[in-house]
C-alpha cells in the first residue's frame, strides 16, 4: 500500500482507497492520518497489498512494451509519410 500525493501520474498507479491513499501535496497531517489507518487495521493492510499488486501487474513490461512500440511505430510512419 502507498501513501502519496495526488499529483502528476501518481493517481494512475495509486488508487485512493483501493491501493493506498492520496493526499494533497504537502498535506503531511493527512498522510500521517492515512498511514495510521493502514497500519492500524490488518484487514485493510492485506486488502491494499493485494490490490496494489494487481494494479502493478497492469504496468508489467509485457503490457506496457507493446503500447510503446505502437506509439513509436505511429510516430515513425507519420514522419516517414510526411518526408516523401
Amino acid at each position: 500500500p502507498v501513501i502519496s500525493s495526488n499529483t502528476g501520474g501518481i493517481p494512475e498507479v495509486n488508487i485512493h482507497g483501493v491501493t493506498g491513499y492520496l493526499s494533497a501535496v504537502s498535506d503531511v497531517d493527512d498522510m500521517v492520518k492515512n498511514s495510521l489507518k493502514i497500519l492500524s487495521d490488518d484487514t485493510v493492510l492485506a486488502e491494499f497489498k493485494e490490490n496494489a499488486y494487481q494494479v502493478a501487474l497492469n504496468f508489467d513490461i509485457k503490457n506496457v512494451l507493446p503500447l510503446y512500440e505502437a506509439l513509436y511505430e505511429k510516430a515513425y510512419k507519420t514522419h516517414y509519410n510526411n518526408t516523401y
